[in-house]
């Protein structure tokens, strides 16, 4: 089909209008998500607010995840004070490589801020094929032997081996055990933890806050 010629020079505003609508659905969708997440902290009495935590103070952190990528960027943040300290919930995003590789991945996090408690830096993640591929090349997790379903269920990993085991007391172990899928990382003072990679939709937000709250008056004492 052949467009009439008083036409024809305006079929370079068609790409363009594709991409203004598709940067408009992710701008509503974007909106629309963070109305329901201010409603959801308002509903549970807790603070929200639109911009996340500030990325120098979570890079300060030492955690692994903050200091990951680029373009770092943390949103929708919603507030609350434990009594093993302060969690913040929020959404975060970083980028990587470039080009035909570049990747951003996102998250839905929740970071706790712990007074007194002695925290060596570690990474516990969910076990998975390729952590168990990368073992039977040479890549070596840290294993509780009293606690083979922890070992199976899990990689973990640190510098401090030593201080590692001594933070995962028997009880720390088995509270895993019967909480399996999150990940978590820890430095001095500061414990993250999510459940994947990918945002959480609004309607687990408030599960996942319970879980965290949990995850911290059991494990963080």
């Amino acid at each position: 089909m052949t467009l009439p010629p008083s036409l024809e020079k305006y079929i370079f505003l068609v790409p363009v209008a594709v991409v203004l609508g598709a940067l408009g659905l992710v701008w509503y969708a974007a909106l629309l998500r963070r109305r329901k997440l201010e409603e959801l902290a308002s509903s549970m009495g807790l603070l929200f607010s639109e911009a996340g935590p500030d990325a120098g103070f979570l890079e300060g952190t030492g955690l692994e995840i903050f200091n990951t990528g680029r373009s770092r960027r943390a949103r929708n943040l919603i507030k609350m004070q434990v009594q093993s300290g302060n969690i913040s919930v929020f959404d975060y995003s970083y980028t990587t490589g470039s080009g035909k590789n570049r990747q951003t991945l996102a998250f839905t996090l929740a970071l706790i801020e712990t007074a007194g408690l002695q925290l060596p830096n570690f990474d516990l993640k969910p076990e998975s094929l390729m952590y168990k591929i990368g073992e039977f090349i040479g890549f070596k997790d840290i294993d509780l032997p009293a606690f083979p379903v922890f070992s199976d269920k899990y990689r973990l990993t640190g510098a401090d081996e030593a201080a590692v085991h001594m933070f995962f007391t028997p009880d720390r172990a088995a509270w895993f055990e019967r909480n399996l899928g999150l990940r978590v990382q820890g430095s001095l003072g500061h414990v993250v933890v999510f459940k994947r990679e990918g945002r959480l939709p609004v309607e687990a937000w408030q599960g996942f806050i319970e879980e965290v709250k949990t995850f911290a008056s059991e494990v963080l004492k």
